[in-house]
């Protein structure tokens, strides 16, 4: 009883061993490269400082975005920004009638501009080898809100508008070292808010 019991055990044995050699031989094991596209579901996080032009009081001002993009594939990426974009301006009017003293009137404005998007991007990754940047073209839709604020020597307010906001901005990718994970990145487009 013994020995049949000992040699049960060496044919479990000797098959596990021989099972095992056998399907190690088949198997193969793709390491990852550093920083190549393999998952669709990597997601991008930017946070982004500039500025931009308001073309009705003809000022610059200070533009923040951060932004999150998903990578449906290294070509197509769809994702959302939100903007913080605000212009300062101060301005004199002259002989302006108040009380019938006809003194001049000086104005501060602060224009605050929160506008989201949903963004869609189309990037043309086989260029950087190339041309040393890896160019990109987007589109947004969304909302904005709009908060006006002045003072003058004889008012001071408060307003707040909405409206719908559309964007396209064209971008380059450019990367210092072909090893790193980090792109900085030059946006150069046009943004239109109705306001309402």
């Amino acid at each position: 009883m013994k020995s049949r019991l000992m040699l049960t055990a060496v044919i479990i044995i000797i098959s596990t061993i021989l099972f095992a050699q056998e399907q190690g031989q088949y198997r193969t094991v793709l390491p990852r490269e550093k920083n190549v596209f393999v998952n669709p579901s990597d997601n991008e996080f930017m946070i982004k400082a500039g500025t931009g032009y308001a073309s009705d009081p003809g000022k610059f001002g200070l533009d923040i975005s951060l932004n999150y993009l998903y990578n449906i594939d290294p070509v197509f990426v769809f994702g959302f920004e939100g903007d913080f974009f605000w212009i300062h301006w101060k301005s004199k009017l002259e002989n302006i009638n108040i009380a019938a003293t006809g003194a001049s009137v000086n104005a501060k404005t602060d224009l605050y501009t929160l506008p989201f998007f949903a963004n869609a991007q189309v990037r043309f990754p086989f260029l950087r080898n190339k041309i040393h940047v890896m160019p990109a073209a987007t589109v947004g839709i969304g909302y904005a809100v709009m908060i006006l604020d002045y003072t003058s020597d004889d008012s001071e307010g408060t307003k707040i508008y909405g409206g719908l906001a559309l964007q396209g901005f064209a971008s380059a990718y450019y990367r210092m070292y072909s090893e790193s994970a980090v792109d900085f990145l030059f946006d150069i487009g046009y943004r239109r808010l109705d306001f309402k």
